[in-house]
């Protein structure tokens, strides 16, 4: 981590924060505490982003709730979008005749498959219910994608073999498109008995850096002088475009060994408190 070596942590510009067990407990609320050191940061100048695997609309939602700044990566990086001016600043869409090969994939082998637009998601189960998210069931496929770009493909099954042969399988049969981020129990190999397993699916080349590139680019904000902050294996390339970088405590052990801090676990607001001491404490 050079980058980190060369940062004068005084001087960030930007934070860049994973959201389900970073910012807040997973589907959880974000604490008080949490909201305030934030609403701080922002005071101070400092630009404050969520970076998230989850849709554009609820990054949004998790933005206002912790009063972060108005944009938002989403998507696992396939899509930056300013929301309080309704401009979306970067996209990777998926190509047609992909989205309808996995749909098809996904339909012979009983996955249930979900679309990621930017406001909006869609998907092939019609008993499908993730914590009361907004989700229209698809009825014609085609004019789904004539109408709608799709930035992310969500896999989801409760079939551990299925689930853990797809990244191989999907790099062999659909060369334009890579599993970017899976179940934590699908990269460890841990088979969990009623488990329900993921795997995000996004245009190759695309990761959550990509988002952070972009909208660096877009602020004229150099690398050097911004700040990740996140819990999970695919947070690793975040904390490669970044000056400083900083794994809950609650993260996994690689995560952890590449970050210039480790903060305290989430469910001790151990982000903010890393973030308010770093950036907020007296001179």
């Amino acid at each position: 981590m050079l980058l980190s070596k060369e940062c004068d942590i005084m001087q960030a510009k930007c934070v860049f924060i994973d959201i389900d067990d970073t910012l807040n407990v997973s589907n959880g609320s974000v604490s008080e505490y949490t909201r305030d050191v934030m609403t701080r940061l922002k005071d101070k100048g400092i630009i404050v982003v969520a970076n998230t695997g989850r849709s554009a609309k609820y990054a949004v939602e998790k933005a206002k709730e912790a009063n972060l700044s108005n944009y938002v990566i989403s998507s696992n990086g396939a899509e930056v979008y300013d929301y309080e001016n309704d401009i979306v600043l970067f996209q990777q869409v998926i190509p047609a005749d992909t989205i309808r090969e996995v749909y098809e994939y996904c339909k012979q082998t009983e996955l249930t498959l979900i679309l990621n637009t930017m406001l909006k998601r869609y998907t092939n189960n019609k008993d499908y219910n993730y914590n009361n998210e907004p989700v229209i069931y698809v009825e014609d496929l085609d004019e789904i994608i004539s109408n709608n770009k799709i930035s992310q493909l969500v896999i989801l099954s409760k079939n551990y073999d299925r689930m853990l042969v797809i990244p191989n399988m999907f790099k062999e049969k659909f060369s334009n498109l890579k599993v970017v981020h899976s179940s934590v129990a699908i990269v460890e190999e841990r088979r969990q008995v009623g488990k329900e397993y993921y795997h995000d699916l996004v245009v190759e080349s695309t990761a959550k850096s990509t988002g952070i590139v972009e909208l660096l680019d877009y602020l004229k904000i150099k690398s050097k002088d911004a700040i990740a902050v996140g819990n999970g294996y695919d947070d690793v390339c975040m904390f490669d475009v970044v000056g400083t970088s900083i794994a809950v405590g609650n993260a996994n052990d690689t995560l952890k060994e590449i970050a210039t801090y480790v903060a305290l676990d989430v469910k001790e607001d151990g982000a903010a408190k890393k973030l308010e001491e770093l950036l907020l404490k007296e001179n």
